[in-house]
């Protein structure tokens, strides 16, 4: 019989090929080997799902549904290894765990994205294993999937089949320098608190073993040793620094998932954003407002350079217009450079301003903040036909598929209006960090007000804050922003890919969320008071674009700058 054709138990060779068994089974099956306490178990290998996802994806094709692909994954005879799953359940003692187990859980960006039953029967068994199987043709999959540019067929599904544990607590630990571990954990089992739905309790465990928890801490000290221990040796002998665990009702601590920590960031976004001469100056506050009002360089090229320091600008309103694009762009050009030359026509002011600017780039914003008050006034009219013309571009973009929505205008590249949309050309196409975000993080920081919270994924960004409420919130979510949530679920995670921060009220650093946050390089703090956005406001903002924020996931904070 073909490896492919037979359930593969955790002790077996083959299950250390994760071509075969996928990552998650793969590693636990190499910890097992050299003797981690890893729960006994099989796996339902990758090619056993293949014919199912098969016929998901056609219905997929066929209709774009993702109902009615995961329908034609159930509909379906039973699977050959039906029997089989059943009679080897039984021998881990007839209630299990059925987890997923794909080839792509090997990067974080995968984290929580399929399906896991925490304790089902025997007899149960094949619908949990179809169950993941399906869970590959969920919105949230599907939408992780188009942002990385794989298809579902290419996410190579197997599912893990353990025997259930009693558990007294459980959580994650991340080992960091020193063979510090810093730990996360609740009582019971761990589930609530990867999902998002629990915060958990942090405890440090130092290189000499010495805790630091609080006292009400559900982990107890001589757990968090052997957690700390656990994490050590992981790292030490597999070469992962991220674990999940569990500590069982009558003693011991189990291995449940083994991951690396990967920050793919470039050094550069690693760094603290440079000093800002000037930043206390208010008049800076209403710069940066401007600047992520009217984000990219589509802003910086075609709106910044006449509207800095104006009050009462405009929004961006996307209509339809029957104006080819090229037509658009070359009008929008002609009006911008007119607005330059009327709003620096004085005397002087035009050079000043040019070296003034050339300063702001270099982190002072002082003398743009006294020159603003010296530039001549607009002409309102050809102002509101320029905004104009941009809402018109946004729209005949977005309706040609350029960009997914209007918002996304300002990225686009409009030397080249008619090229093949680059949106979705997966993460290695995502817009990162642009060269003003250090002076405007730099500004808010030191203007805004600052709201404290836990650290959850490292490093900074800056941007308008987005409040993610409900499915339509989400799809409206444009680059560059801070996606600000209740919790942090799992469903959020399709929106991290061109985020500049991550806040939510509730959850731990513990949630899935913040790992899949960490492994794009998006910078995250839970445990925010949202309420406190407000603040002694009257009224709060009429959009969620009205604030501006700074996110700093190393100490845990979020500054809000309230328009003037």
């Amino acid at each position: 019989m073909s490896r492919a054709g037979r359930l593969v138990w955790l002790d077996e060779a083959d299950a250390r090929d994760p071509a075969l068994v996928g990552a998650k089974a793969g590693s636990l099956a190499r910890a097992r080997a050299i003797g981690f306490p890893v729960p006994d178990g099989f796996v339902v290998p990758i090619e056993a799902s293949v014919p199912a996802i098969r016929r998901g994806q056609a219905a997929l094709q066929d209709s774009g549904n993702s109902g009615a692909a995961r329908t034609a994954v159930y509909n379906q005879a039973p699977h050959p290894l039906a029997p089989g799953m059943v009679e080897a359940a039984d021998r881990l003692g007839g209630v299990v765990v059925v987890r997923s187990s794909s080839r792509a859980e090997a990067e974080g960006v995968w984290a929580g994205a399929f399906s896991s039953y925490l304790s089902l029967r025997s007899d149960e068994v094949p619908a949990g294993v179809v169950g993941c199987w399906a869970s590959v043709f969920s919105p949230g999959v599907l939408k992780r999937a188009r942002a990385i540019g794989i298809s579902p067929a290419d996410i190579g599904m197997a599912a893990l089949v353990q025997t259930r544990l009693r558990t007294s607590c459980g959580g994650v630990a991340t080992l960091g320098e020193a063979d510090e571990v810093r730990i996360v954990g609740m009582t019971g089992h761990p589930a609530p608190l990867l999902a998002g739905w629990q915060s958990g309790h942090m405890v440090v465990v130092y290189g000499n073993d010495t805790v630091e928890a609080r006292d009400d801490s559900p982990v107890s000290p001589e757990v968090a040793v052997q957690v700390a221990h656990l994490a050590r040796r992981v790292g030490n002998e597999l070469g992962y620094a991220h674990i999940e665990w569990a500590a069982g009702t009558t003693g011991g601590v189990y291995l449940l998932q083994a991951q690396p920590v990967t920050d793919p960031r470039p050094t550069r976004l690693r760094e603290k954003p440079s000093a800002t001469v000037g930043t206390q100056d208010p008049r800076l506050g209403d710069v940066v407002q401007m600047m992520l009002r009217y984000p990219g360089p589509v802003g910086e090229r075609l709106v910044w350079p006449w509207a800095i320091g104006l009050d009462s600008l405009p929004r961006l309103r996307s209509r339809p217009s029957c104006k080819a694009v090229a037509t658009l762009v070359a009008e929008i050009r002609r009006s911008a450079a007119l607005l330059v030359s009327q709003r620096w026509r004085n005397g002087g002011v035009s050079e000043a301003f040019e070296r003034a600017w050339e300063q702001l780039r270099e982190g002072d914003g002082s003398p743009v903040a006294r020159l603003v008050p010296r530039a001549s006034a607009l002409d309102s009219g050809l102002v509101e036909a320029h905004m104009e013309n941009l809402g018109y571009l946004a729209d005949a973009l977005a309706r040609s598929g350029k960009i997914p929505h209007p918002g996304w205008m300002w990225y686009s590249d409009l030397e080249s209006p008619d090229s093949p949309p680059v949106w979705r050309d997966g993460t290695s196409r995502r817009i990162g960090v642009g060269r003003w975000d250090p002076f405007i993080h730099g500004v808010i920081s030191s203007l805004g007000r600052s709201l404290p919270g836990h650290p959850a994924a490292g490093g900074w960004g800056t941007g308008r804050l987005r409040t993610v409420r409900s499915a339509e919130d989400a799809t409206a979510s444009d680059p560059r922003e801070i996606i600000v949530a209740a919790r942090p679920v799992v469903n959020l995670a399709p929106l991290l890919w061109n985020a500049a921060g991550l806040v939510t009220e509730a959850g731990g650093p513990g949630a899935h969320l913040f790992e899949v946050a960490g492994w794009l390089g998006v910078p995250a703090v839970c445990g925010v008071d949202l309420g406190a956005l407000i603040g002694d406001r009257t009224h709060p903002p009429e959009r969620s674009e009205d604030l501006i924020g700074a996110v700093d996931g190393d100490i845990g904070r979020l500054a809000v700058l309230y328009p003037s």
